[in-house]
């Protein structure tokens, strides 16, 4: 693998722990919207704040301006992470492992075994331990989306949710999506019994969108270097 990649693989990391999600589809159609949309955010920002451990998918919504087109991953928050990518290099998409425990993160591409490198590259450009930290990462995203409204109260994989409509701020999304220079029109999807964002769409300015949809919450994940 080229060192370009190795270079990229924390910023693909940033995009992939952020959140944007889905086309918006759910498991039925959605009844007349009349809840508090910013309080439903905020208490979502605080639930999501509250998390020891998360797991989530990551896909693109049509033609989107980021390297990262697909993923599996589970997060603790302190930042160690495990699971699978897919990568745009050259115009090809390759899937990628990646692995970051304490000060490391460990990538394998299929092109010759796991790669270490020190955690340390990506400070610059993404710290895995703010992602669940309520004063950054995704609990600050949601309490600084803009002009929040109800849309729509349905079901997602069974579950009872609000969907949310908000403005993505640049200001909220710079550090954890690479990229972006502009704010976001986003759709938020919050669980009814325990306020925890369930999905999350964010549009691209020129087109095209990332979905995020989270699928554990707080699971006992067992984390480790490769070996």
């Amino acid at each position: 693998m080229s060192r370009r990649v190795f270079v990229l693989v924390p910023v693909l990391l940033a995009l992939v722990f952020s959140g944007g999600c889905d086309g918006g589809g759910s498991d039925e159609p959605g009844k007349k919207a009349e809840f508090d949309a910013a309080g439903t955010l905020r208490q979502s920002a605080q639930a999501m704040g509250a998390l020891k451990s998360v797991g989530f998918s990551v896909e693109s919504d049509g033609k989107t301006p980021v390297i990262v087109k697909g993923g599996d991953m589970k997060l603790l928050r302190s930042g160690d992470a495990e699971g699978t990518l897919t990568v745009e290099q050259q115009g090809q998409n390759i899937e990628m492992k990646v692995v970051a425990a304490g000060a490391s993160i460990y990538l394998d591409a299929g092109t010759g075994g796991w790669r270490k490198l020190p955690k340390a590259l990506a400070a610059s450009v993404y710290d895995p331990s703010a992602v669940l930290d309520p004063q950054r990462g995704i609990p600050m995203l949601l309490s600084s989306a803009a002009a929040p409204e109800p849309q729509a109260v349905e079901k997602v994989d069974g579950k009872d949710v609000y969907r949310v409509g908000a403005k993505l701020p640049k200001a909220q999304i710079a550090g954890l999506i690479p990229g972006i220079n502009a704010d976001m029109d986003g759709q938020l999807w919050v669980s009814k019994a325990d306020h925890r964002l369930v999905k999350v769409r964010g549009e691209f300015p020129k087109g095209g969108a990332v979905v995020i949809s989270f699928t554990e919450f707080d699971a006992p994940y067992k984390i480790s270097a490769p070996k």
